[in-house]
């Protein structure tokens, strides 16, 4: 396959015909590769939309919004990160009578949340670790900013519109400290109800085909027992438990 400008694509000679082997450090993903791929198996994932055609895009699914009653979901990655254009969207969304909702993790700066809060209708907000060192280990942030942004969301009156997700990852965020943590700290904040139970799943193979290192230790999910454990804690300090995953 000799179209690679940048000479990221190398080709590998094995029994049973010739391996072509992407060098990711050179490539740009300018998709030419995938472009010009005989049998299908480069494919470039992903698309860059403007506003206009990504409303296009939804207005397709009106119809299927107004017999289930459902919405548009933003998720990622972290939709918060490109805050004006998901802002221009979320209006635009509403503009038709479109129910949202946003996926997120919560942390970006306090800025940021409050010019997009009114716009959102349903947060699904991931709350993972309570203690700062932890979150720094495993996240890449402090948790602080996490619970600052939900703590904002609620004075505000936004509670009811609020559903917190959390990943369940055997011995790292399961940890008896941490449920017990995040149960208090969610017990204090007024018109919470529900969390989803996420229990984790192995993606090792996905960073395999990326070529990419992946770094975690943990491969197995949690058990059901486990689970159960976790689900009476919330429970136990009133709040609707749902399992997803």
């Amino acid at each position: 396959m000799d179209v690679c400008p940048l000479r990221a694509i190398e080709v590998v000679v094995k029994e049973g015909g010739d391996v072509h082997i992407i060098d990711r450090d050179k490539c740009n993903a300018c998709g030419l590769c995938s472009d010009s791929c005989p049998s299908g198996a480069l494919k470039m994932v992903g698309k860059v939309y403007t506003v206009e055609q990504l409303i296009e895009e939804i207005k397709r699914d009106i119809p299927l919004y107004d017999s289930s009653g459902g919405g548009v979901t933003f998720t990622g990655g972290e939709p918060l990160f490109q805050p004006q254009f998901l802002k221009e969207v979320l209006i635009a969304c509403h503009d038709l009578g479109i129910h949202n909702a946003v996926e997120t993790s919560g942390f970006v700066s306090s800025d940021i949340m409050k010019s997009l809060m009114k716009d959102i209708d349903l947060f699904l907000y991931d709350i993972k670790l309570m203690d700062d060192e932890e979150s720094m280990l495993y996240v890449g942030g402090p948790s602080s900013v996490i619970l600052n942004n939900l703590r904002l969301l609620v004075e505000s009156g936004r509670g009811k519109d609020i559903i917190i997700r959390f990943p369940v990852i055997p011995t790292i965020t399961d940890t008896d400290r941490n449920v017990k943590q995040i149960a208090e700290f969610l017990s204090a904040l007024r018109d919470i109800e529900d969390i989803h139970l996420l229990p984790f799943h192995d993606v090792g193979e996905k960073y395999q085909r990326l070529g990419m290192t992946y770094k975690m230790t943990v491969h197995n999910p949690p058990t059901q027992e486990r689970l159960r454990e976790i689900k009476e804690t919330f429970e136990s300090v009133g709040l609707k438990v749902v399992f997803y995953g």
